[in-house]
């Protein structure tokens, strides 16, 4: 419903796409910015001031739904209700997601994690490119060759076999670089339902997620 509502309203995400990561700069002792004007590590009050956020704020909060029919319309109340719901939540220092619009065109899904007022955490989600949907979306290939030419080689390559529903074995990737205040990571799901996350973290973020895994993982009898 989400997507459906916000395309009604016409605005035109430009957030984290995904050369965000290949035309942004890392600039010594500042965090990754991103497109409209956004950056990991800035508050929630400050996201919610910028682009496309900034005005799903301000549509909502006049209540200037006229170029939308009715039911459209009440669909929009109910999308500002819960935008609210979140917006509070995250300026308020609670640890919350926000889903994005993303892009329909792309097949891209972005989320997005907040902590302590921070922007912690981003993360797009591309559907890999296939015939049945125009080749839209973007390969493992595409988006770990663009942030490799922005930030050279990753510190951590690891692969491991998976198979499909049929039996079909494929090579999934991870691909992981460590910067003196965020980490990128790429993960692949291959196949023919095939995905790729690319997400960005505040290096205390990475690390939080690191030691949770960590502890996750850890044999509960020893």
């Amino acid at each position: 419903m989400r997507t459906r509502v916000i395309q009604l309203l016409g605005f035109a995400v430009m957030l984290l796409t995904a050369d965000v990561f290949v035309q942004c700069e890392q600039i010594q002792g500042q965090q990754i910015k991103v497109k409209g004007g956004h950056e990991l590590g800035e508050t929630g009050e400050q996201f919610f001031a910028e682009g496309y956020e900034k005005e799903m704020l301000s549509a909502c909060a006049t209540g200037d739904f006229k170029s939308v029919n009715k039911s459209s319309r009440r669909q929009l109340k109910e999308y500002c209700a819960a935008f609210a719901d979140v917006h509070q939540q995250a300026i308020g220092g609670k640890r919350t997601e926000y889903k994005g619009s993303g892009d329909v065109s792309e097949l891209r899904t972005d989320t997005f994690t907040f902590d302590k007022d921070r922007l912690v955490k981003a993360e797009l989600l591309y559907s890999a490119p296939t015939a049945e949907v125009n080749y839209r979306g973007q390969s493992f290939e595409e988006i770990f060759t663009g942030v490799k030419q922005a930030y050279g080689p990753p510190v951590s390559e690891t692969t491991k076999p998976v198979q499909d529903a049929y039996g079909v074995p494929y090579t999934a990737h991870r691909e992981l670089w460590l910067l003196p205040h965020a980490a990128i990571l790429i993960t692949e799901k291959p196949g023919p339902d095939g995905s790729t996350s690319l997400a960005a973290f505040t290096r205390e973020e990475y690390d939080r997620t690191v030691a949770t895994d960590a502890a996750k993982a850890a044999n509960p009898l020893q």
